[in-house]
């Protein structure tokens, strides 16, 4: 009788503990998944900073399972030839949200800590810089790029194509 006792104990433990684990995981699980209302096209102009006035036309897509988005982002206008492939998605192996920047200059990545108060916040590895992009409609939403110091703030208001 005692050892069944404590086999069932065992295996209350390890219910738990994957019950625990799977908790663990599912606010990454969900903040990739709250990223959809990005789908689709989107015109983006540029406020502050060199490129004030700049305007990129960006795609957003998702994986079937919702967990990767992939943006793709290209300049537009004559003598405009600037693009970036960003990758974002859950990584189920390391257990976190993850971040990918490709560019005509290199690959950079991000540090990715999800949605903080209406936002989903990430901040940039190689120079510090917090990236924030918020919805304001159904039609509209804006990135915020601030630099690691705090002194250079630069917004892309953006609407649906």
């Amino acid at each position: 009788m005692l050892k069944q006792g404590g086999i069932l104990i065992a295996l209350g433990m390890f219910v738990l503990l994957v019950t625990c684990a799977a908790r663990a995981q599912q606010p990454d699980v969900t903040a990739m998944k709250k990223l959809s209302f990005l789908s689709g096209a989107w015109r983006c102009t540029v406020e502050a900073g060199t490129s004030n006035g700049l305007v990129q036309d960006v795609t957003y897509s998702f994986s079937p399972d919702g967990l990767w988005m992939t943006e793709l982002s290209q300049d537009s206008g004559p003598g405009h030839n600037d693009w970036g492939t960003q990758i974002w998605g859950y990584d189920a192996r390391a257990g976190k949200l993850v971040a990918y920047n490709f560019t005509p200059i290199g690959v950079f990545t991000k540090s990715v800590d999800g949605w903080i108060n209406g936002a989903f916040v990430s901040h940039r590895d190689d120079n510090g810089a917090t990236v924030s992009v918020r919805p304001i409609s159904s039609g509209s939403m804006q990135w915020v790029i601030e630099s690691a110091d705090h002194s250079n703030i630069v917004k892309e208001n953006c609407v649906r194509r």
